[in-house]
């Protein structure tokens, strides 16, 4: 299990949609042992409950299991509108073509990879967030690769 820090963390309202909120407490936090900082809501009351750890540990996990991608430069966590309207946790990856080894010629291209992609800890679901992040990354690295001439 990678580790993490947890830098801060603030109560906040997260709205869901119209009309659709929950309290939570906002947590960024730095992954070990990459160093990337992100943020996560976290329901107010599983933090209150001092459950959060393992939904934090988790969230650093699957980043760092990202990292470990050939192609992944650097991440940082990030907000954007979604299609809602509403601010949407990222983490965004900066994918670097061709791989690291070659910096001297490398294009690089962000990977917006939305938090709850994140959570590779059940088993099923992980699977299928992983596939999603997965297939981000391989777009992002495709379109480098074209931009290339590769």
């Amino acid at each position: 299990m990678a580790g993490y820090a947890l830098k801060a963390s603030y109560p906040t309202v997260q709205t869901l949609g119209p009309g659709l909120s929950q309290d939570v407490v906002y947590c960024t936090i730095q992954t070990q042992p990459s160093g990337v900082i992100a943020q996560i809501p976290v329901v107010s009351t599983t933090f209150d409950q001092n459950e959060a750890n393992v939904m934090l540990g988790n969230f650093a996990d699957a980043i760092e299991q990202v990292m470990e991608n050939t192609a992944v430069i650097s991440a940082v966590g990030d907000q954007q509108i979604d299609p809602n309207g509403t601010l949407a946790d990222t983490v965004i990856f900066t994918i670097g073509y061709p791989a690291p080894a070659d910096a001297s010629t490398q294009i690089t291209g962000q990977a917006v990879v939305p938090v709850g992609y994140l959570d590779f800890s059940d088993a099923e679901i992980g699977q299928a967030s992983l596939g999603n992040v997965d297939d981000i990354l391989n777009a992002t690295y495709g379109s480098l690769r074209s931009a290339a001439g590769g």
